[in-house]
């Protein structure tokens, strides 16, 4: 029975608003090619960035222009709106998630952030109103 609800889950999730949200961002993402450059372009500069920090040789002022491109692309990614989209759609996916969680472990005495605020062991006796 347990595996059946959790595919039953399973499924309600993948066809909830916000993981359709989220395909659909990725999609996007994906067929962008600036968006993809520029990630590339960011995952080549971190590794720089790294070696250089490993390297003791490594001059202050190579690291500080590396770390400003670093900023700069991190920039122009953020303010991409095929980007702002799929950061806000993992987002609001992760919190529908995190909201699945804390109802299940409300229901088996999990002690998540919310049933810690509220003292909610788990057992509804004498709940003074938690997510049960």
């Amino acid at each position: 029975m347990i595996m059946e609800k959790a595919t039953e889950l399973g499924m309600a999730l993948s066809n909830s608003d916000e993981f359709r949200r989220l395909q659909a961002a990725k999609a996007a993402m994906d067929a962008d090619k600036h968006v993809n450059e520029l990630m590339e372009q960011y995952t080549q500069k971190q590794d720089k960035m790294v070696s250089m920090l490993e390297n003791a040789d490594s001059e202050g002022i190579e690291v500080s222009a590396i770390a400003k491109e670093i900023d700069d692309i991190q920039t122009e990614l953020v303010e991409n709106p095929v980007f702002e989209e799929m950061m806000e759609a993992q987002h609001c996916f992760a919190n529908l998630m995190n909201e699945v969680n804390r109802t299940i472990g409300a229901y088996i005495g999990m002690n998540t952030e919310e049933n810690s605020s509220s003292g909610c062991s788990g057992n509804c006796s004498g709940c003074s109103g938690c997510v049960h």
